[in-house]
């Protein structure tokens, strides 16, 4: 059973690395601090690191925030010699690094290092493990809660309730987006409740933005689209490079490329779906990064995801390309709504 196997594997390990993917949202932030404060406080004759090449945003008031080491995935793997990965609301290693995935890959088999994937998205290019769970909850974060306090029965750490809820609440859109499993998410939600964690606060958190994410989301706004049933928009390269030269961070205009497909992009007119299309400066110079949100029952945007080398849910997904500028990332996506 993939439970017993996962505790026999934490039990068995010295060094225990959790990572998570690339351009994270709060899901992913979350959940690799659940999963690591809760390893620490059980587990404290381990080391335990939690490690992201990438951060989201300013999550600084969740306890533990401060530990996680912002470094690439290679150089984690090298520095830290882990005997165990967890790997959370992720698939494999090209969703976790920027450069080093086929390295990673390799240095991870020839070491003989073992690999927990613990994600809740569409099983697509899963990466070799010893441990697969994926229970199609609305966010990584449930998954990673219900394995270690429900099924587990670990001691909670310190802050928890706070976590996990800020989690659940960004990725299941406020607790309003369709998912099978919609009454057990639920459920959390009132356990978190009744543990101390405050909506409220979780909610502010999640909505405080800058002037900087602010002009970005009026570049947005006056680059919205309508089509025949679904809209659009995009940063465009001019926007993009006035902020490159401006040095204004990077991570601010993935917030508001974030904030508006999320409570924007599916809300406009008659139409129940569309994406967001911005050039990703993380990535490199020709990379583009298209978010697609549906209301669900309207589109399967996992499909046209996937056409686009992505993947992700049937209401959520995403996926990045290679362009030679916005107008050619355009076209590619619209070619590939075209053929789904």
């Amino acid at each position: 059973m993939m439970i017993d196997r996962f505790k026999e594997l934490v039990e068995q390990a010295r060094k225990i690395l959790v990572i998570t993917h690339v351009g994270p949202d709060p899901d992913a932030f979350t959940s690799l601090l659940l999963m690591g404060t809760t390893l620490k406080a059980n587990y404290p004759d381990k080391q335990v690191m939690m490690s992201s090449e990438e951060q989201t945003g300013d999550l600084s008031p969740l306890s533990g925030y401060q530990d996680i080491q912002l470094q690439r995935l290679e150089k984690a793997v090298d520095d830290f010699e882990p005997e165990l990965i967890i790997m959370v609301d992720s698939m494999n290693f090209k969703r976790c690094t920027r450069k080093d995935a086929d390295a990673v890959s390799k240095k991870v088999k020839d070491r003989g290092i073992k690999t927990v994937i613990i994600d809740h998205h569409e099983p697509v290019a899963v990466e070799d493990n010893d441990v697969y769970i994926n229970n199609d909850g609305p966010a990584a974060v449930q998954e990673v809660y219900e394995l270690l306090f429900h099924q587990i029965k670990l001691k909670k750490p310190q802050g928890y309730a706070m976590t996990t809820m800020l989690g659940l609440y960004s990725d299941s859109g406020g607790f309003i987006n369709k998912n099978s499993r919609f009454n057990d998410t639920m459920d959390l939600a009132k356990e978190l409740t009744a543990a101390g964690a405050n909506l409220e606060e979780v909610n502010n958190l999640l909505n405080r933005h800058s002037l900087d994410e602010m002009s970005a989301i009026g570049e947005l706004s006056r680059n919205l689209t309508f089509e025949d049933d679904y809209n659009y928009s995009y940063i465009s390269d001019e926007f993009t490079k006035s902020w490159e030269n401006e040095g204004k961070d990077f991570e601010e205009l993935k917030l508001a490329v974030s904030t508006f497909v999320n409570q924007y992009i599916r809300n406009v007119g008659e139409r129940r779906w569309g994406f967001v299309l911005y050039k990703d400066l993380a990535a490199g110079d020709s990379i583009y990064g298209a978010s697609f949100r549906s209301i669900s029952g309207a589109k399967n945007v996992a499909e046209i995801a996937k056409l686009l080398g992505g993947g992700g849910h049937i209401p959520a997904a995403g996926a990045k390309f290679t362009a030679d500028s916005a107008h050619d990332a355009l076209e590619r996506v619209k070619s590939a709504i075209a053929s789904s």
